[in-house]
């Protein structure tokens, strides 16, 4: 799983002062009962003394009804520990395992009010040496009914103005209408701004781009170095293309999970051609109206493949976990844009790998001095901006450069 970094301040306290085998559960550390009822089925029902809890290495306590792990540093060899389908709001006392190899933590939700607390301890956890099992998840469960808010934003500099609209890039219907402020500024625009004109794209051209950067030429096949289970997994979800396992196995893994996704894609209601990009692509074609790149394929696939084939090998395993909830998810983050919720964007640009979020800050940098020049005409014009959600939220994003530059970026709420 990919999680963010935790700077660690941790303490411990011995809990046992004094301890004989005759201690009774009721006098464990354990403040959460169900935690104590599963390490007391582990050591067999016989009391909880300091031999008793020394000698646990390995706790499933999957589906318990946990919602503390406070006085977990009382199983100090434990070894293995599964925590998945549990309701758990702080990992910290996990650090404290000083002898954990292994743990399963199930679906890790991000929420509104998350503070990412969850994510930074199994990061640090992850940096010690245990091996993690979990996916993290959006929680969302708010439906939002009113026209789609996005994530948008204003910037005016001497008489120019853009407005950058954060895209999701497939939809249905159900994300129209969007809100006025948005089709308002759409009106006001002497040029549309995208990431790629797709249809300017030729994908004859743009498929053979692709396959050069995601084919094996120096004899390593995708076999040798993904997990046995991963691999027969994505083959046989690709078999709905008409790949044979010999084809796969020549294909690198970011390319690997790109198909996952688009066939994951095609099992749900979505379509690209619904998405916010086409939408408006399709609306200046009609009009007339300019429509600059911004990027090229070529750049894109760059960015897609330059992954170190570690962090690819992730990806392709939170894929392949991923699946079966795709459009559960895809869900999930369609009402989050729909809601104009940054801050949950934000936590997912977080969450990215390390040269993900490289590959993500270069663009946005490069997609800036591009709105900068804008910015910087003397025409008068307005540039309507639509690029992923992502490149407007977070750290390093398009609207926190052009703010560290000096210039006034507004949200909706501020524009008069």
């Amino acid at each position: 799983m990919t999680i963010r970094k935790l700077t660690l301040l941790a303490g411990f306290s011995l809990l046992f002062t004094a301890c004989t085998d005759e201690t009774s559960t009721d006098e464990t550390p354990f403040e959460d009962e169900a935690l104590k009822d599963a390490v007391a089925e582990e050591a067999g029902g016989n009391g909880l003394s300091e031999n008793d809890l020394s000698d646990i290495q390995s706790l499933d306590a999957s589906g318990a009804g946990i919602t503390s792990l406070e006085g977990i540093e009382s199983l100090p060899n434990l070894r293995d520990f599964n925590l998945s389908d549990n309701d758990i709001n702080d990992f910290s006392p996990l650090l404290s395992l000083e002898n954990l190899e292994n743990l399963h933590a199930g679906d890790i939700f991000i929420t509104v009010e998350s503070e990412g607390s969850k994510l930074e301890v199994l990061e640090e956890l992850e940096e010690s040496g245990v091996e993690i099992e979990g996916r993290t998840r959006l929680a969302f469960e708010d439906t939002y009914d009113g026209p789609s808010k996005g994530v948008f934003y204003r910037v005016e500099e001497n008489g120019q103005t853009v407005y950058l609209f954060g895209s999701v890039h497939v939809g249905d219907e159900e994300m129209y209408p969007l809100h006025d402020d948005i089709e308002d500024a759409f009106q006001e625009a002497d040029y549309l701004a995208v990431e790629i004109d797709i249809a300017d794209v030729n994908e004859m051209e743009a498929s053979q781009v692709m396959m050069e950067h995601g084919t094996y030429t120096d004899g390593t096949s995708l076999s040798d170095v993904v997990d046995d289970e991963i691999y027969e997994e994505a083959a046989d979800r690709l078999a709905a293309y008409g790949l044979n396992e010999a084809m796969i196995n020549q294909f690198k893994p970011w390319f690997v999970s790109m198909m996952l996704s688009d066939l994951a894609l095609e099992e749900t209601d979505y379509r690209s051609e619904e998405g916010i990009d086409m939408h408006f692509i399709e609306r200046a074609h009609e009009s007339g109206l300019p429509v600059i790149s911004l990027e090229s394929i070529e750049s894109q696939i760059e960015s897609l493949s330059s992954a170190p084939e570690e962090e690819q090998i992730e990806s392709l395993e939170e894929m392949v976990k991923q699946f079966d909830i795709y459009e559960e998810e895809l869900d999930t983050m369609i009402n989050v844009w729909k809601a104009g919720n940054t801050d949950i964007f934000a936590q997912l640009r977080e969450l990215d790998g390390d040269s993900d979020q490289l590959a993500m800050d270069e663009r946005d940098e490069d997609m800036t001095v591009q709105i900068e020049e804008f910015l910087s005409d003397d025409s008068g014009d307005t540039y309507f901006v639509v690029v992923g959600a992502l490149h407007l939220a977070g750290e390093n994003s398009i609207p926190d450069l052009l703010t560290e530059r000096g210039y006034s970026v507004e949200a909706p709420e501020d524009f008069q």
